[in-house]
C-alpha cells in the first residue's frame, strides 16, 4: 500500500473482508496454517483472474465512450523513451461531468521498422474495440508517427510541446550554429550544460524549482540554459568557495541573460499547453502569436540575438502549425473568442466552426434516425442544409458580439450554462475543449518504465503486459 495506495480500495471491499473472515475462522477451528498453502501461488492466482478483470473494465470503459452525448473524443498516441526503448500509448479524452476523463487503451513498443501506416492500423484496431466507427475523432500524435494515415480517419493534430520543442531543437542544434558562426552560443551551451550537469550542484546551488513541470517531450538544452540563469548568483558563490572560477569566467553573463528572456516564454508555453486539469487546445493559437510578436521584437536587436530571433521565426512557421480545430477551439473560449487574431481571419475562421457545427449535427442525426425508404428529393436536401447553415452562422455571432469574459472562466461550466441557448456551439464545445494540446503526460514515463521492465524480464507475455497497464490505469 505504501507503492500504491489503490490497494486499500481492495483492502476495503467487502470480497476482501470475506476472504479474511473466512481465513480467521479456518485459523479458529483447525488451528495456524499457511496462508500462501491456502491460497498457492499469488501471481498465477492473479493471472487467471486477469481476463475477467480486464473484461469488466472495459465494458466500463466501452459504455462511458458509448454515452459521449456529442459524439465526438480526441485520441492522442505519443511515443515515450525510457533510455533506448520506448513505446507508443494511445489514451482516449472525453468530457463527463463537466469535467476531462481519460481512458489508456493501449500501449505497444516502438519498432522503427513500422511505418505510419502500421501505427495507424494498430490505433484502429484498438479503438474499434470501444468505440463506434461514426464517432468523430481528433488524433493527437508526435514526430514519429506519420500524419497523413490519420488524417484519414479524423483531423489529425500534433503535439504542441512536440512542435515548441523541434523549433528549439532546429535554432539552438550546434551544427545549425557552428555553420552560422554563432560560436559563442555554442561555447554558452557547452558551459551550461556542464554547470547544469555538476555533480552536487544541482541540490547544493540550485535547489529545486518550485513550478509546474514541462512534458517528458520537453528539451532539456532549455532547461539547463534557464536554471543556470535563475540560479547564476549562487552558482557564482559555490564555485568561489570551490576556487573554481575558471568555469564562471567563460560564462557569457550578457548572452545568457538575453538567450533565457526569448527560451522562458518558450517553456512557460509548453507548461500552459500541457495542463492536465483543464483544457488547452484553446491556447495553442493564442501561443503562436505572442511567440511571434516576442521574436518579432527582439529580431530587431543588435548582434547575435537578433540572428538567433529570425531563426526562432522561421523555425516556428516550421514546426509550430495551426490547424483549423485550433482556431475553432480559441472561439470556444469566451476569454478570447476572435481577440487574438486580426480582423482579416474572423470570416474564415467562423466559416471553420459553422463547418465543424454541421460535421457534429450529420453525425448526431445519422445515430438518431434510420434511413428512410424513399430518397428524399435533391432540393429539400439542400434546403434544409442551407438552412442549417444559416441557424448556425447566426448563432455563431450571436456568441460572439456578448462581452468577453474578463476572468478566466471554468470552460466547462460555462458551456453547461449556455448550452439552451447556444445548443450547436455547446455541442461543439464539449468535443473540442476534451481534446488536450500536448500528447505526452507526466504518468506516460513511469508507465513506459514498467512496460519496458516486464518486457525486458519477460514477466508476462505482450497481451498480459497490455491488460494489466490497462487495469492500473483505468480501474480507479
Amino acid at each position: 500500500m505504501c507503492a500504491d495506495l489503490g490497494a486499500l480500495s481492495v483492502v476495503n471491499s467487502k470480497d476482501f473482508l470475506k476472504l479474511a473472515q473466512t481465513l480467521v475462522d479456518t485459523g479458529a477451528r483447525y488451528g495456524s496454517f499457511s496462508v500462501n498453502e491456502i491460497l498457492g501461488n499469488m501471481n498465477t492466482l492473479a493471472l487467471k483472474h486477469l481476463p475477467r478483470m480486464y473484461n469488466q473494465v472495459k465494458v466500463k470503459v466501452t459504455c462511458a465512450l458509448g454515452s459521449n452525448a456529442c459524439l465526438g473524443i480526441g485520441v492522442t498516441c505519443h511515443s515515450q523513451s525510457v533510455g533506448s526503448d520506448s513505446c507508443y500509448i494511445l489514451t482516449a479524452y472525453q468530457v463527463e461531468c463537466k469535467q476531462i476523463k481519460r481512458y489508456v487503451l493501449g500501449i505497444k513498443d516502438v519498432d522503427n521498422r513500422d511505418s505510419g501506416d502500421f501505427i495507424h492500423q494498430w490505433v484502429q484496431n484498438v479503438l474499434s474495440e470501444f468505440v463506434m466507427s461514426e464517432i468523430r475523432t481528433v488524433y493527437v500524435t508526435d514526430c514519429k508517427v506519420n500524419s497523413s494515415a490519420f488524417s484519414k480517419a479524423g483531423t489529425c493534430l500534433r503535439c504542441s510541446a512536440c512542435s515548441l520543442n523541434s523549433v528549439v531543437q532546429s535554432v539552438l542544434s550546434k551544427r545549425t550554429l557552428q555553420a552560422r558562426n554563432m560560436h559563442e552560443v555554442v561555447e554558452l551551451l557547452n558551459v551550461a550544460e556542464e554547470l547544469a550537469g555538476s555533480s552536487g550542484i544541482a541540490k547544493e546551488t540550485f535547489g529545486s524549482l518550485e513550478e509546474s513541470c514541462p512534458p517528458p517531450c520537453w528539451n532539456s538544452v532549455t532547461d539547463s540554459l534557464l536554471l543556470v540563469h535563475e540560479r547564476y548568483e549562487q552558482i557564482c558563490e559555490f564555485y568561489s568557495r570551490a576556487k573554481k572560477l575558471s568555469i564562471i569566467q567563460n560564462l557569457n553573463k550578457h548572452l545568457l541573460s538575453n538567450l533565457a528572456a526569448i527560451l522562458a516564454p518558450v517553456k512557460q508555453a509548453v507548461i500552459d499547453l500541457s495542463n492536465e486539469r483543464k483544457p488547452t487546445l484553446q491556447l495553442v493559437l493564442p501561443t503562436y502569436v505572442k511567440l511571434e510578436k516576442l521574436f518579432t521584437s527582439k529580431a530587431n536587436d543588435a548582434g547575435v540575438i537578433s540572428k538567433l530571433c529570425h531563426l526562432f521565426l522561421e523555425a516556428l512557421k516550421e514546426n509550430f502549425k495551426v490547424d483549423s480545430a485550433h482556431k475553432v477551439a480559441m472561439i470556444l473560449d469566451p476569454q478570447q473568442k476572435l481577440r487574438p487574431v486580426p480582423p482579416y481571419q474572423h470570416e474564415e475562421i467562423v466559416g471553420k466552426v459553422c463547418e465543424l457545427i454541421n460535421e457534429v449535427r450529420d453525425v448526431v442525426e445519422e445515430q438518431e434516425f434510420e434511413a428512410p425508404a424513399k430518397k428524399p428529393r435533391q432540393t429539400s436536401e439542400s434546403s434544409k442544409a442551407s438552412e442549417d447553415d444559416g441557424l448556425a452562422k447566426s448563432e455563431v455571432y450571436d456568441y460572439l458580439q456578448e462581452p468577453l469574459f474578463q476572468v478566466t472562466p471554468d470552460l466547462f461550466q460555462y458551456w453547461s450554462s449556455v448550452t439552451q441557448k447556444h445548443s450547436k456551439l455547446a455541442k461543439l464545445a464539449f468535443w473540442l475543449l476534451a481534446v488536450p494540446a500536448v500528447g505526452a503526460r507526466s504518468e506516460c514515463v513511469n508507465m513506459c518504465e514498467q512496460t519496458l521492465l516486464i518486457k525486458r524480464r519477460r514477466l508476462l507475455s505482450t497481451e498480459e503486459t497490455n491488460k494489466v497497464m490497462f487495469l492500473k490505469s483505468n480501474m480507479l
